[in-house]
């Protein structure tokens, strides 16, 4: 049986609900033989969600009035990203960081891995790197398989098992 842990990208597509693949991955993995319990997020991804939600929305409570004002959009999606968490939480799937993880962590944060944003490079940020870390040491004896938008970068972590969810959504 494999387990899964669900980058914070992804899981802040899932939040959206607007049928991007993240969604659609999730949404489909019941018949992919994948179920609720078996499909996990880092502790670390919770807050890395809503502190970024929440930069949104002080933002756009500080835009002028004649601009497009987004704050019930992204109030709607610190709502769907808290009710997602509980489930998350109920259901024991939000892995916390042990000492094994930390360790691992560690060892990631000397490590140089670059993405592509928009073209261009960029260092993945040490949350990120917790994310990995939990991957890799995943719970109990079985590191979990990262569900994540495939990058060039994941390919220089040793042992990391990346599943793209562009590749498993139905044709459009």
């Amino acid at each position: 049986m494999s387990r899964y842990l669900i980058s914070s990208q992804c899981f802040f597509d899932v939040i959206k609900r607007r049928n991007l693949d993240a969604e659609l991955w999730l949404q489909t993995a019941d018949a992919r033989g994948i179920y609720a319990d078996d499909i996990c997020i880092s502790a670390i991804t919770p807050m890395s969600i809503l502190w970024q939600l929440e930069q949104a929305l002080s933002a756009a409570r500080a835009a002028p009035e004649t601009a497009v004002h987004p704050v019930p959009v992204i109030r709607d999606f610190i709502d769907q990203a808290n009710r997602l968490f509980e489930d998350f939480a109920r259901d024991d799937r939000i892995i916390a960081m042990d000492h094994r993880i930390a360790h691992r962590w560690g060892d990631l944060l000397d490590m140089r891995i670059t993405y592509l944003r928009d073209g261009e490079p960029y260092d993945l940020p040490s949350s990120t790197k917790v994310e990995i870390a939990t991957a890799l040491v995943g719970r109990g004896d079985f590191p979990f398989i990262y569900v994540d938008y495939r990058q060039a970068g994941h390919a220089t972590v040793p042992k990391l098992i990346v599943e793209n969810p562009e590749d498993y959504v139905p044709v459009r």
